[in-house]
């Protein structure tokens, strides 16, 4: 059997049923005798280091995009706060001085009505009026010091609040990849070791190479079902199709295609 690229034969349903020639024109493999060795994929790697490449190659492709959390500082947040807070005790401070102001005012007026002009009494009860301003606007500003740190504290905990969860949201998700890849690797290592891997065993098959570009095509036109049959070769087809791809590309070229052309969601 070999792979031709060409259309789909409509009521095509497995691989095995697959002729993707172009006017019944081979361009990929014969029925030559051809040799290859699918136990040296690594053959200087333990099975530990096989199944770990196999695990980071699939984590590559299933590795999450991760969510980004854009932390202000205390002194952003700072800002952020007064910048509505702030007015609130300016418009206080400003409304404070305008009453020293108008006590001041009305103070000399009554003064100079009584004929008291700026005696020793008048002038201390204008300083108490002062006095009592520069207390009033004391307060202001230390109840606008708590009530800003209040706010900034809030922000701080809500922001360390939902750095956790992005955190959290971020290892669930590459917990997530892993699992699929380790899933994903653990096949992809199962037959590694039933075609030889890790032994010196050479599989004879009737294949001869093609171009990788003949095997993505080829891969590329069946569906997902049809790609796990190739890769699991759990047909008779499959596994021969199976076969001329390793014979073309290689192990790592087959794992290359695998990885581009998944037979699972």
């Amino acid at each position: 059997m070999a792979i031709t690229i060409g259309k789909k034969k409509p009521s095509a349903t497995t691989t095995g049923l697959y002729d993707l020639g172009l006017g019944k024109v081979k361009v990929g493999f014969d029925d030559a005798d051809y040799s290859i060795d699918v136990g040296s994929a690594a053959p200087a790697e333990s099975d530990e280091d096989v199944l770990s490449s196999y695990i980071d190659s699939m984590y590559a492709r299933y590795r999450p995009d991760e969510l980004e959390y854009s932390e202000k500082t205390q002194g952003e947040l700072s800002a952020d706060v007064a910048v509505w807070l702030r007015p609130g005790y300016e418009q206080a401070i400003s409304n404070r001085t305008a009453q020293t102001q108008r006590f001041r005012a009305e103070t000399d007026a009554d003064a100079i009505a009584r004929g008291m002009g700026s005696s020793t009494y008048v002038t201390d009860v204008k300083n108490r009026q002062r006095n009592a301003e520069a207390s009033d606007i004391a307060s202001l500003e230390s109840d606008y010091g708590a009530t800003l740190a209040k706010y900034v504290s809030q922000g701080l905990e809500t922001q360390n609040d939902q750095k956790f969860k992005t955190a959290s949201y971020n290892a669930e998700q590459r917990q997530n990849a892993f699992d699929m890849a380790y899933s994903a690797a653990l096949q992809l290592f199962t037959y590694y070791k039933k075609s030889g891997g890790g032994s010196s065993r050479t599989l004879r098959t009737k294949a001869t190479p093609t171009t990788q570009e003949n095997c993505a095509e080829f891969l590329n036109q069946l569906t997902k079902d049809e790609r796990a049959e190739v890769y699991a070769g759990s047909t008779e087809a499959g596994r021969k199709y199976r076969a001329e791809i390793l014979a073309s590309v290689g192990f790592s070229g087959y794992l290359q295609l695998q990885s581009r052309y998944p037979s699972i969601p």
